[in-house]
């Protein structure tokens, strides 16, 4: 089927379609003669979508519910977080309109501290730290922390990673470099962070088909970092800037374990980490230095 009768049969547009593919949701097969051509598969998932779309449901979280063996358990998920979040949007017009009708300010603070009280982790995070940090911290750790902080060592643990982000020094980077980073950040939404997210954590989750699907891909990476032309690469030199921030700032020695501490998922996933670094090193010894700070 072409894009016009996935159109006629979906009731989307081109733009809406490209888009979707654009994102990873479908993808059809690409034919000699340049035509995109979907299965009855592709107008399924795509009808879903629309369907999914309705109910105002993000590129993130429609994928998730795509890429899920239990959809319907993600779609309850959703729903509870919705829920939250239309309440606590419901009570924050509340209070903004006790504020407009000159109610007491304390009293209309104390109402939004205790709103803040129940937010994730990482509805905090992003809220007290809006520029670089909060963005690193949704990128690199975002899946992590979409829980409340219910117990005293996550409570501990939570402050002791807003200190460190508060008080680590600024990461310097040189201008050219911080253009390419703005350029390619700029364009990346939640949809491509769970996408990104989640290939490396289906890595962790399990080595052996990872690895088997992509060893040859691995393998040209892996030569490639060799060559003088990786050396003096803009990533290279990115990635000596990050290990050097990382063996000097408490990185790894105070954030890390805290975010342990803080969100069991993430203490589970690191675990598995380095489980998966150690079988990759055992198949590429060569690689061992990549791992060592």
């Amino acid at each position: 089927m072409l894009i016009k009768d996935i159109c006629q049969e979906t009731g989307l547009t081109k733009k809406a379609v490209e888009y979707y593919q654009q994102k990873g949701l479908i993808s059809p097969e690409i034919r000699e003669n340049g035509y995109r051509y979907f299965s009855q598969g592709d107008v399924e998932k795509l009808k879903k979508i629309a369907l999914l779309r309705k109910f105002d449901l993000s590129i993130e979280e429609i994928s998730k519910v795509l890429c899920s063996q239990s959809p319907n358990t993600v779609l309850r998920e959703i729903k509870y977080q919705k829920e939250i979040e239309h309440n606590n949007e419901k009570k924050k017009l509340e209070l903004l309109e006790g504020l407009i009708q000159g109610e007491d300010r304390e009293t209309i603070e104390s109402g939004l501290n205790r709103l803040f009280e129940q937010s994730t982790i990482k509805q905090r995070l992003l809220n007290i730290f809006p520029g670089y940090y909060g963005r690193f911290i949704s990128i690199h750790f975002g899946q992590f922390l979409n829980i409340e902080l219910e117990r005293e060592e996550q409570k501990e643990a939570y402050q002791i990673i807003v200190t460190f982000l508060d008080e680590v020094e600024s990461f310097v980077i040189p201008t050219d470099l911080q253009n390419i980073i703005d350029t390619v950040t700029s364009t990346i939404d939640d949809a491509d962070v769970y996408k990104l997210s989640s290939g490396w954590t289906n890595a962790v989750n399990d080595f052996d088909t990872y690895y088997n699907e992509n060893q040859e891909i691995l393998e040209q990476y892996i030569e490639y970092k060799k060559t003088k032309e990786y050396r003096e690469s803009d990533a290279a030199r990115l990635m000596e800037l990050f290990r050097k921030f990382g063996e000097t700032s408490g990185y790894y020695d105070i954030f890390i374990p805290a975010m342990r501490k803080l969100s069991p998922i993430y203490n589970d996933y690191y675990e598995k980490l380095l489980e998966t670094n150690e079988r990759l090193i055992a198949k590429h010894p060569e690689i061992q230095d990549w791992y060592q700070r």
